[in-house]
């Protein structure tokens, strides 16, 4: 193993078997031991485990950590040889108890974190016991596995093992479909707080100022949600939640807990929100919240969630509407994978998105039933439709459920736009065709029948179809096993007395410049509304074209492609059509059949049918409606890079933001007014960041930055939601003495969020000199790498310093990448896709390339971020000369 043998353990360190202690079998000759078979990929099913006991001794402050875990096991047939994990770990001894008669055994390396456990003499089926002692060293720099970190010079123990870091804490069967009840104890400093999964059963006093901590045996989990967390901490009662009721908790560092008011409040409910949706009461006999000290942690492990302090510590008179949504969203999230995730755990990570998809489908409903006042159930719904419908369109995403043949796949089984956002979109089609009570009740049978227990696809497909129909379940078969999204198109046909008919056409969505692919077809619940007719009308399109017959005999001016605006595909209109539909008044559509309406608009554009600058004529309704989420979508319709324009036309695009949404940003300002809405308060940031941020309204631009020093002087003389943002637009234009007081800041503040915060401002800085100064933060030993890191992804976007962030990107690759976990490399990769340049393309392809094997997955980011790149490439040069003419014709004098 990669550590240096550091401390055999004594033997009496080992008797924590459940069997009397037998008399160990000497080691056999050499030639008595087997030929190490690691399996490929998946450890066999010959030995599985039954129950562990693990005891480890947890000091933070030093450097490294020890412990034993002991087994029960189910051998299935005779071996000489048992396969689990462990990496990065000293293993000091291993023993295999049989019967009466303990085997010292030996232990090798498999490769990809395998380890092997090699016997004398053949184990006979039947249980067995095997104990491994290890040392360890916990991981201070990426937040993985068994990390410590510091908080006001006091380290703490914090553990995140999904989907495969539980063997860098301890030796396991690390794979979730191994789903046991586990022991916890623990050897700790008397002074710290040591908490699990489970309760604590007991606390005994020990030598040398410690103590050691037992939990109670945990309900049946896999390793990647095993918990516990070890430190100086302060907890924070907030009474008992749930049905049944249980005690609610907070752990956090110390002196924090009062920032702990807003969750303390809200947390109850949506645990009965939850309880309510699958009829159930909370599962567990308690509910810490573990506040980890970054976003990078939040985890829904069984009795002890973690949630991280940029989400759940919020200072009194700080809970701005965007803080409050994000915790209650997220709180929903995590709490919801207790059902979805723990209490029913895929068997295998080609099934995450059974994890995934259900519980971001779930914490998009529960957040609306949460505070309706927030829409965020149609905001969520449209946005996330849209964004993965737009990855969707590339040809290098995966689908939904994703084969594994590597190591690096179970990385990318996590993928967000298909195993959260798409498989969420997916359900959320099926409740709209089905009806949202048959899916709840056929749900929560699903979760019934399988609790505590491991799932596969077949499970839920079987469920599905079983409760809501076969269609149901083919619908949701032809989407899961392959990539993409159709598009479906139709034409009417009218005969006089005879009901008028849709020929309805499918084929994959792909966008202008994109590889062409084989034919696909989906089975796609096609719902449509036309002019007349007050119900929709639905069939399954399962062929490359069908047929749908519209009620009654008149024949209709419009036909809606996608009734409800839920259903996962684009529809693809013709110009005709499309006029049709945006010269409707706007009670003819519901709001989220406009919302989409306006993205098929874009995606028609994206795909070529429809020129970008004939599209803008629908933009300034929006820009004028009451509703905030159509001024959004329609300010969407309306974006495109400045970096990718003319110089001399930005201004002229800029001019355009500047009149569609200056008047109504002005009157609201940028100081929330007492006795606001939420709604409100979003909509400020909505118009703000297109008149601001992208027109430069000069009056809004100096109110900025009279803010931006204000707040930077004291906080409580701007809103909480205000400063950061006009701190950022400020900063533009900022000076050396704007940069040092931000500087300054962010090296004074204890406050981890906040720093993040302030660094990340520093790379909207447009003068050269501080561009320079800002980037050299992000490599320098001044601050945690995770922290100054958004200083250079923030420049790459920032129009006067993309060259020198791309110069700096290149030449520190390498460093930033070493620095970082698997995830926040592939995270930096992506930042490609966003150059839009064919230099910058094929600069990145030549230095990148040979780099990205280095990086667990890093080839498939490196894939899709080039296939981008060329697609926004492609997607200028066919638009831009259009939107060009459009702002240079109505240009005026006044308005430039």
């Amino acid at each position: 193993m990669r550590w240096p043998l550091l401390v055999v353990l004594a033997l009496a360190a080992l008797r924590c078997a459940h069997a009397p202690e037998a008399a160990a079998v000497p080691p056999a000759s050499a030639a008595s031991w087997p030929e190490p078979r690691p399996p490929a990929l998946r450890l066999p099913d010959t030995v599985r485990p039954v129950r562990y006991l693990l005891d480890l001794t947890l000091l933070p402050a030093e450097p490294t950590y020890s412990g034993t875990v002991t087994v029960d096991l189910d051998v299935r047939e005779p071996t000489q040889q048992v396969w689990l994990h462990a990496q990065d770990l000293t293993l000091t001894q291993a023993r295999v108890r049989t019967g009466e008669r303990v085997l010292e055994a030996r232990t090798v390396e498999g490769g990809e974190g395998r380890l092997g456990v090699l016997l004398p003499e053949v184990l006979p089926a039947g249980p067995a016991q095997l104990t491994l002692a290890f040392t360890g060293q916990p991981d201070r720099e990426r937040s993985q596995g068994l990390y410590v970190v510091a908080e006001n010079g006091e380290p703490a123990f914090y553990t995140f093992f999904e989907p495969v870091d539980a063997r860098r804490a301890f030796p396991c069967f690390d794979e979730p479909g191994f789903k046991v009840p586990w022991r916890l104890r623990f050897t700790v400093k008397q002074e710290h707080v040591a908490l699990a999964n489970h309760a604590i059963e007991s606390e005994e006093p020990l030598p040398g100022g410690l103590k050691r901590v037992t939990f109670a045996d945990s309900r049946p989990m896999p390793s990647y949600l095993v918990a516990f967390m070890v430190g100086p901490f302060d907890i924070v009662e907030a009474g008992r939640v749930g049905r049944s009721p249980v005690p609610l908790r907070f752990i956090v560092p110390r002196g924090r807990g009062p920032e702990t008011a807003y969750a303390a409040q809200v947390t109850p409910r949506i645990v009965t929100l939850l309880e309510d949706f699958f009829d159930q009461p909370y599962p567990y006999e308690k509910l810490d919240v573990a506040v980890v000290p970054r976003f990078w942690g939040t985890m829904e492990h069984p009795g002890l969630v973690a949630l991280g302090q940029p989400l759940t510590l919020i200072r009194p008179g700080e809970e701005t509407l965007a803080r409050r949504k994000r915790y209650v969203n997220i709180a929903i999230h995590e709490l919801g994978h207790y059902w979805f995730s723990a209490m029913l755990t895929c068997r295998w990570w080609d099934d995450a998105w059974l994890n995934e998809s259900l519980t971001s489908w779930l914490d998009r409903k529960i957040t609306d039933q949460f505070d309706p006042d927030w829409r965020h159930g149609v905001e969520t719904r449209s946005q996330l439709l849209s964004a993965s419908l737009g990855i969707d369109a590339r040809t290098t995403t995966p689908p939904v459920r994703k084969p594994i043949a590597t190591p690096a796949d179970i990385h990318g089984a996590f993928d967000n736009a298909t195993t959260y956002f798409k498989g969420a979109a997916l359900l959320g089609q099926l409740e709209e065709w089905v009806g949202e009570a048959p899916l709840r009740e056929a749900l929560r049978r699903y979760v019934r029948a399988h609790e505590w227990g491991s799932v596969t696809a077949e499970d839920f497909l079987g469920a599905m179809g079983k409760d809501l129909g076969p269609d149901a379940e083919r619908f949701l078969r032809g989407y899961l096993d392959q990539p993409g999204a159709p598009r479906v198109s139709a034409e009417l046909q009218c005969t006089p007395g005879q009901a008028p008919r849709l020929t309805l056409a499918q084929e994959r969505y792909l966008p202008e410049g994109a590889t062409a692919l084989a034919p696909q077809l989906w089975s796609v619940p096609v719902c449509v509304r036309a002019e007349g007719r007050a119900e929709r009308t639905c069939t399954l399109l399962s062929t490359a074209t069908g047929a749908l017959e519209l009620p009654g005999t008149a024949c209709p001016a419009w036909v809606l492609l996608n009734a409800g605006g839920a259903g996962y595909y684009r529809s693809g209109y013709t110009a005709a059509q499309l006029s049709r539909l945006g010269a409707l008044p706007p009670g003819a559509l519901s709001l989220p059949e406009r919302l989409t309406f306006l993205a098929d608009v874009q995606a028609g554009v994206a795909r070529g049918d429809l020129r970008l600058a004939d599209t803008w004529g629908l933009v300034p309704a929006t820009a004028r409606d009451a509703d905030r989420l159509l001024v959004q979508r329609g300010g969407h319709l309306a974006s495109i890079s400045l970096q990718a324009l003319p110089e001399d036309v930005r201004p002229l695009y800029r001019a355009w933001m500047r009149d569609l949404y200056g008047e109504r940003a002005r009157k609201l300002g940028w100081r929330p007014r007492p006795g606001e809405s939420d709604d409100t308060q979003a909509f400020r940031g909505e118009l703000l960041g297109r008149a601001a941020f992208v027109g430069e309204e000069p009056t809004l631009v100096r109110e900025a930055q009279t803010l931006a020093r204000a707040w930077l002087a004291d906080r409580s003389r701007v809103a909480a939601e205000t400063g950061p943002r006009v701190l950022h637009l400020a900063a533009r234009t900022g000076d050396a003495a704007l940069f040092d007081a931000i500087l300054d800041q962010a090296k004074k503040t204890q406050n981890p969020t906040e720093r993040e915060q302030l660094l990340e401002t520093l790379g909207s800085f447009q003068d050269p000199a501080l561009v320079d100064r800002a980037l050299a933060l992000v490599t320098a030993d001044t601050f945690d790498p995770r922290d100054s890191v958004g200083i250079l992804e923030n420049a790459l976007t920032n129009l006067q310093a993309r060259d020198k962030a791309w110069r700096f990107y290149v030449e520190n690759f390498d460093l930033l990448a070493s620095r970082m976990r698997s995830d926040e490399a592939n995270q930096l990769l992506s930042r490609v896709g966003q150059l839009c340049d064919d230099t910058w393309r094929a600069e990145a392809e030549t230095v990148l390339a040979p780099r990205v094997s280095r990086i667990e997955g890093g080839e498939r980011s490196l894939r899709r971020a080039l296939e981008s790149l060329r697609l926004c490439v492609a997607f200028n040069r066919k638009q831009l000369p259009g939107v060009v003419e459009f702002l240079k014709n109505r240009a005026t004098p006044a308005r430039r």
